[in-house]
């Protein structure tokens, strides 16, 4: 399950949380992220919590991909992720291990960090480059509703650009989806450069299929 931030959920959120199976919760902010608003389910018996910051530096740095050339700078931060093999093997090794059940991933917009891993996870179940495309498209929908909130929870002055941080171009994550196909051979080939072992690869992959 893909979230954005969580930390202000209700006790009925919670409950409808576990209602429908959710037992483990890998939150992707930054440690400064995490103690400004720490996550509801991290504290909530019987869920299996983990914090991989998946993002070098805080995230109010992002500024510096907004501007005119926000689509580009924005894809180049994503493949930087990409290429972060120890944060993909340390985030891959927990959704492999956790229990079964449903794991809820999430970042504070669920758009970046979310929407990279989203897009493994969705290339590793099969899907196609427009499938993708279209999925993370939607990010923007969802986050249009916050728009100046999402910012204001940064301890930074934003600039007025970076609002086209919000934005989720399909293009965007098209550059991801090509890197992975073609500086890797696939996704497989990329997960396993990332220090995956085939068994655990193959286990994800069975969850998200069946």
């Amino acid at each position: 399950m893909r979230a954005d931030d969580i930390s202000e959920l209700s006790e009925s959120d919670v409950q409808f949380l576990l209602r429908y199976g959710v037992t483990s919760v890998l939150d992707l902010r930054s440690n400064g992220e995490v103690c400004r608003k720490p996550d509801v389910l991290a504290e909530v018996s019987g869920v299996l919590w983990k914090n991989v910051p998946f993002l070098r530096g805080e995230a109010g740095d992002m500024s510096r991909y907004a501007g005119e050339g926000a689509v580009a700078d924005l894809g180049e931060m994503y493949l930087q992720l990409l290429e972060d093999k120890e944060k993909i093997k340390e985030i891959f090794t927990f959704i492999a291990d956790v229990q079964e059940g449903c794991l809820l991933f999430h970042c504070a917009g669920g758009k970046d960090r979310t929407g990279v891993l989203a897009l493994l996870l969705m290339m590793l179940a099969g899907a196609d480059k427009q499938d993708c495309m279209t999925n993370y498209g939607q990010s923007y929908v969802n986050l249009s509703r916050k728009r100046q909130d999402f910012f204001d929870d940064y301890e930074v002055e934003m600039p007025p650009e970076a609002m086209s941080l919000m934005y989720s171009h399909p293009e965007t994550i098209a550059l991801c989806y090509d890197h992975v196909m073609e500086s890797y051979g696939g996704i497989r080939p990329y997960l396993a450069c990332c220090g995956l072992e085939e068994g655990q690869i193959e286990g994800i992959y069975s969850r998200l299929v069946n």
